[in-house]
C-alpha cells in the first residue's frame, strides 16, 4: 500500500503510496495524543504537514489549583466567578480568549469571550449585547442547563445598545 522512511531524531517521515486510493496513518506524538491522517495521493510535489499541540502534556489544569483548594464548594464557585470578573486569576487555572457567537433570543447578540478551566469546574465568560430598541430583562435562571452549577449576571436590565457580562459556572466534564 505504501513505503517509505523515518528519522528517529527530527520525528520526520518520508511516505510514498503505491496506491491511487486513500489512505490512513496514525502520527503518535511525544505527548501522548494518537492523530489519523487520511491522505488522497496527488501528482503534485511533495508536502510537509506540521501538527502543532496546543497544550503541554502536564497542563495547568491537570491538578488540583487555589479554586479546588477552597474551603468549601460554594466558596471555589465563588472564587472561578470572581476570576472570570477579573478579581485576579488564581493558580491552577487555564485561561482562553475566544469569540464564539450563540444564537440566544431575538435582538440580543451572544458571545462566549473567556474560558477558565480548572480541575473540577470550568468558567466561562460570555457577552449579551442588546441590539434591540427596548431594554431587556435579564433572568439567570435562562442560562442553567444540565451541568451548570451558578449563573451571575452583571447587569439584570440591559439598555438599547449597551452590553452585559453573564458567568457561567460548570463542572469539568473530563474530570471523574
Amino acid at each position: 500500500m505504501l513505503t517509505g522512511s523515518a528519522d528517529a531524531t527530527t520525528g520526520q517521515a518520508l511516505i510514498l503510496p503505491l496506491v491511487k486510493d486513500p489512505f490512513g496513518v496514525f502520527v503518535f506524538s511525544q505527548s501522548g495524543k494518537t492523530y489519523t491522517l487520511v491522505l488522497q495521493p496527488q501528482d503534485i510535489p511533495g508536502e510537509t504537514i506540521v501538527i502543532k499541540e496546543t497544550t503541554s502534556p502536564a497542563s495547568v489544569a491537570a491538578k488540583p489549583g487555589e479554586i479546588e483548594r477552597a474551603a468549601s464548594y460554594q466558596q471555589a464557585i465563588k472564587k472561578m466567578i470572581q476570576a472570570l470578573a477579573g478579581e485576579g486569576l488564581p493558580e491552577g487555572l487555564e485561561e482562553k480568549k475566544t469569540w464564539e457567537e450563540i444564537r440566544l433570543w431575538k435582538g440580543s447578540r451572544f458571545a462566549l469571550e473567556h474560558v477558565l478551566t480548572g480541575h473540577s469546574l470550568v468558567g466561562e465568560q460570555y457577552r449579551l449585547f442588546n441590539v434591540s430598541d427596548a431594554p431587556v430583562r435579564v433572568a439567570e435562571q435562562e442560562f442553567y442547563k444540565k451541568g451548570v452549577l451558578a449563573v451571575s449576571v452583571r447587569d439584570l436590565t440591559v439598555e438599547p445598545g449597551r452590553s452585559t457580562q453573564v458567568f457561567v459556572v460548570k463542572r469539568n466534564e473530563g474530570v471523574r
